[in-house]
């Protein structure tokens, strides 16, 4: 028995890093997968080793920047399973880290466009298929990042777009809680295979402060994105967390500790 069996689950950006290691976690605990990334080759991979652990998968190229695609998507959703039970926000595209100085007013669009406002636009386009479940309800997932919360250097444009999905979270989390839907964040903290590819692209500065932050926790190590914090996740999504929403989790190993 899955933690999720039988449930459908919409995740954004899984062709590679986080999302990807999302939807190998969530087919392992028996949920049904409609999965997009605007890479679509690397994408079919991702469908291809889901469906290796058993589970029915709807793969869509999709650009989460635009919002008729996200249409397409949810309706090719609908379309093959009829409901959704689960939205994990996970697509995001970061612009170049650099100083708030050096950080244009382009970088700050693209990143608010597929994060916030996909976030946005997909809840309000799932939401005809999750409201008023019976039993633990929904679950939407979205992702935000201890970036926003302590305000890291080099990420202003990334951190002004996660700070807005976690204040949209909230709201969202008291105003559907009476249709049994429940609305949470959590800020990752894991080690991807996209911070390896693109960590050799940035200034050194930025590649020295990547290794020192994923390791600064008790316990000294850097986190694995499937071992992890995809468990973290999954919890979210499952019906154990059904007493739960309007908080964010830091699934870090401790990066961020507050009150």
């Amino acid at each position: 028995m899955g933690k999720l069996d039988e449930k459908v689950a919409v995740i954004t950006g899984c062709a590679s890093g986080l999302g990807k290691q999302h939807a190998l976690r969530f087919a392992t605990e028996g949920a049904k997968l409609a999965i997009c990334d605007i890479q679509e080759a690397k994408l079919a991979e991702t469908k291809r080793l889901c469906e290796e652990r058993g589970a029915e998968v709807v793969a869509l190229g999709c650009d989460v920047g635009q919002y008729e695609e996200l249409v397409t998507f949810v309706e090719a959703t609908a379309d093959r399973f009829g409901t959704i039970d689960i939205l994990l926000n996970n697509a995001h595209k970061i612009t170049e880290l650099r100083p708030f100085l050096d950080s244009s007013a382009e970088d700050l669009s693209i990143e608010l466009h597929t994060s916030l406002y996909a976030s946005w636009h997909m809840m309000k386009l799932c939401f005809p298929y999750m409201r008023d479940k019976p039993g633990a309800g929904a679950s939407i997932i979205n992702t935000a990042s201890k970036g926003g919360v302590e305000g890291t250097r080099f990420h202003a444009a990334y951190a002004a777009a996660k700070e807005g999905i976690r204040g949209l979270s909230r709201v969202v989390a008291r105003e559907w809680g009476e249709f049994n839907i429940r609305v949470n964040t959590v800020s990752p903290g894991g080690w991807t295979d996209n911070v390896t590819s693109q960590l050799h692209e940035r200034s050194p500065e930025v590649q020295e402060w990547a290794r020192a932050a994923f390791k600064d926790n008790p316990f000294g190590r850097i986190g694995d994105p499937y071992e992890d914090v995809s468990p973290i996740v999954v919890f979210l999504a499952s019906d154990e967390s059904h007493w739960m929403t309007g908080q964010n989790v830091h699934a870090d190993g401790g990066v961020w500790i507050g009150a």
